[in-house]
């Protein structure tokens, strides 16, 4: 009975998992920084393409964990993505929408880990295990506080907002 509990577990836990390769097709960068109450914020877009991982693991029918490793490229951030989704039906039985949200962690120095969500729509025929994603995601992240002026006890808080367009090939197994 043992053994047979087993197997199940690891058949069921394969059986709802879906591995994801992608390439973000547009992204940008906004930041925000703060120094002895101005504020000053930058937004652009960054050349160059950044490629994505991801593992999402489905415990239930519609709900799930995931996570995601990118690789932003010259200019874009590298980071570690792990997230709750959800796969809500909209219509047609090869459609999904998709929300995700997390905790994203940049491996970058001088960056601290943020909040990060999104959307996007799934699609996927019933039998076949490829499908298509594209996906919205925001990170909100933070730069590690400086200290400019010891003497006069200014810091300069920094904050990023980094968000991005993905569209990526999905193998459901």
């Amino acid at each position: 009975m043992k053994k047979l509990s087993i197997i199940s577990v690891l058949f069921f836990s394969v059986a709802f998992a879906q591995l994801r390769i992608g390439a973000d097709v547009s992204r940008n960068v906004s930041m925000e920084a703060s120094l002895a109450g101005m504020s000053f914020s930058e937004s652009e877009s960054i050349d160059g393409m950044g490629f994505t991982l991801g593992y999402e693991q489905m415990l239930l029918s519609l709900l799930g964990v995931g996570a995601e490793y990118t690789s932003g490229g010259e200019d874009g951030l590298n980071m570690v993505f792990a997230y709750g989704v959800a796969k809500i039906p909209v219509g047609l039985p090869t459609f999904r929408g998709i929300i995700r949200a997390g905790y994203s962690k940049p491996l970058e120095d001088g960056m601290e880990a943020g909040l990060a969500y999104g959307g996007g729509l799934r699609f996927k025929p019933p039998v076949f295990p490829l499908g298509v994603e594209l996906l919205y995601t925001i990170h909100d992240l933070k730069s590690e506080e400086m200290d400019e002026g010891d003497d006069l006890g200014l810091g300069i808080e920094m904050s990023t907002k980094y968000s991005m367009v993905n569209l990526s090939l999905t193998y459901s197994f």
